[in-house]
């Protein structure tokens, strides 16, 4: 069984087309919104997203008085973080891997999840596609050597991070011949939980076109962010 097709079959529905900037590398179903939030001091001088948007977000079901599911109310709690966030550059992409039941599978995948950008250009929207073409088995089961990083993270409950993607071996980072062609060399996976369960609900990504010593800065970023909604991160590791 093709699990990818499988789960592009379960979620394709019909849709409006979108004339967002951008969107004829993205999608005719996928606008991005501009940055709208007011930064005050240091922050003013850096990078907000640009936060994709589905045609069919234009229509909100709840103010028909229609409950959001928990996987939407995630994704909206998911945009709003990233609309929170501000970044040392401009050739950022940040996207958000969410669980998905398909048979007997638990499968990760970018599909209908929000993304930001930090400029709207074809080597960040090309590492976006790519990453919507994949979807990986994160079964307790699985062999350990069969891991991607998103995996990893989600399965240990633990971040992961490197300066540049080339000090991956090929096997332990599947894209990572897609984030050089891309431009992209930084990279960070952080686990997120939900507080009231315990469980993870997903994992969210960043890569950088910069090769960052250091991702103190980016890490307390979404720290901020994620408490702000009272949707948390796992600290844990960061504690001294």
């Amino acid at each position: 069984m093709n699990l990818l097709a499988h789960l592009k079959s379960a979620d394709s529905s019909g849709g409006g087309e979108s004339s967002g900037f951008g969107s004829d590398m993205i999608s005719n179903k996928i606008s991005m919104e501009k940055p709208t939030l007011a930064f005050s001091g240091e922050e003013r001088y850096l990078t907000p997203l640009w936060v994709s948007r589905k045609a069919d977000e234009l229509y909100d079901p709840s103010q028909d008085g229609f409950e959001l599911s928990a996987g939407n109310i995630i994704q909206e709690k998911m945009k709003t973080v990233l609309k929170m966030l501000v970044f040392r550059e401009q050739q950022v992409l940040v996207q958000f891997w969410s669980p998905r039941v398909v048979g007997k599978h638990r499968l990760l995948t970018t599909i209908d999840q929000p993304f930001g950008l930090g400029v709207v250009n074809e080597g960040l929207c090309s590492y976006m596609r790519d990453s919507e073409s994949k979807c990986y088995v994160a079964d307790k089961d699985l062999d350990e050597e069969d891991l991607s990083p998103p995996t990893r993270v989600f399965r240990l409950g633990l971040p992961e991070w490197t300066s540049n993607v080339t000090n991956y071996l090929p096997k332990d980072f599947p894209q990572q011949e897609c984030a050089i062609r891309c431009n992209l060399n930084g990279y960070l996976a952080l686990p997120v939980f939900d507080l009231t369960t315990g469980s993870r609900v997903g994992v969210i990504e960043l890569l950088t076109s910069s090769k960052h010593p250091s991702f103190a800065y980016e890490v307390q970023q979404f720290q901020r962010a994620l408490k702000v909604l009272i949707f948390p991160f796992f600290f844990n590791w960061l504690k001294e």
